[in-house]
């Protein structure tokens, strides 16, 4: 496609005029406001100054309405000029690209797609060769395949992260919970750190609960031997009236600390003792 010329075809006819025009008015301008930074306003010529800056004014005024009228008179041509300018240049160039830009992309994806599939067979061979079918897909390993960027390189990425899987695998089986930080490997996007540092700090949480555990029970246990051996105190059947008070004498054969909680569990039950 030859080279278009577009000064030779597209000329700006008046906008030369106007601007002569333009500069003539601002000869005239000149010549009537030079004086003007030489004026003293004083009181008895204030009203002169005045005049004078109305007369300026007004002079602004009838500028600014035929500048208006003006801009309106050489925007309505350049509308008519941008609609044909669009429809039979810039439109027709756009397609034009685009048709091409699809061209372009569609055989670009094509090799994107060809280097994909050898980088899937490439990583599939190493990953079923280190039994790691079951662990890790391609998908996996986060290749940013480009056009620009070398099979050889992105080979190198993949061996890379296979050969981390492995050993990260090695050092798993050493574990003791192995089982659950691979299941967290797993989660974790194949960090081996986090994953073992989570089921760690998980059965440390777990131990923790199963120790409160055993001191509650082993209190509700002292609890109810305390119970026991208050219940096992032998009343006459003659005094067995809940109303009637009474007074029972026993002796506790048992360490301070159980005592201690035999006392509790009498303030707390509200019998009175001496």
């Amino acid at each position: 496609m030859n080279n278009i010329d577009i000064n030779s075809i597209v000329k700006i006819e008046q906008m030369p005029k106007v601007f002569s025009q333009l500069e003539k008015i601002g000869i005239l301008i000149d010549e009537k406001t030079s004086d003007l930074n030489e004026l003293q306003c004083t009181e008895e010529n204030k009203q002169e100054v005045k005049n004078r800056r109305t007369e300026i004014n007004k002079t602004l005024e009838a500028l600014e309405d035929r500048r208006k009228e003006i801009k309106n008179k050489l925007l309505e041509p350049y509308d008519v000029f941008e609609e044909k300018y669009n429809k039979e240049c810039k439109e027709k160039l756009q397609n034009a690209s685009e048709l091409l830009k699809e061209k372009i992309d569609e055989i670009e994806q094509n090799q994107k797609k060809e280097k994909e599939n050898e980088l899937r067979e490439f990583a599939k061979q190493h990953i079923e060769t280190n039994n790691l079918q079951d662990i890790i897909k391609f998908e996996d390993i986060g290749l940013n395949i480009t056009l620009s960027a070398s099979i050889k390189s992105l080979k190198e990425q993949i061996l890379a992260f296979v050969d981390k899987i492995v050993n990260d695998m090695k050092l798993i089986e050493l574990e003791e919970y192995k089982d659950e930080i691979l299941l967290e490997y797993n989660k974790n996007r194949f960090d081996f750190s986090k994953a073992k540092l989570d089921v760690i700090t998980r059965h440390k949480q777990l131990e923790e609960i199963k120790k409160q555990q055993q001191e509650i029970q082993l209190q509700i246990n002292d609890e109810a031997e305390i119970i026991e051996k208050v219940e096992e105190i032998t009343i006459p059947k003659e005094i067995l009236d809940d109303e009637e008070l009474l007074t029972v004498t026993f002796t506790i054969t048992d360490t301070k600390e159980n005592i201690i909680k035999v006392r509790e569990f009498m303030k707390k039950e509200g019998i009175k003792y001496d």
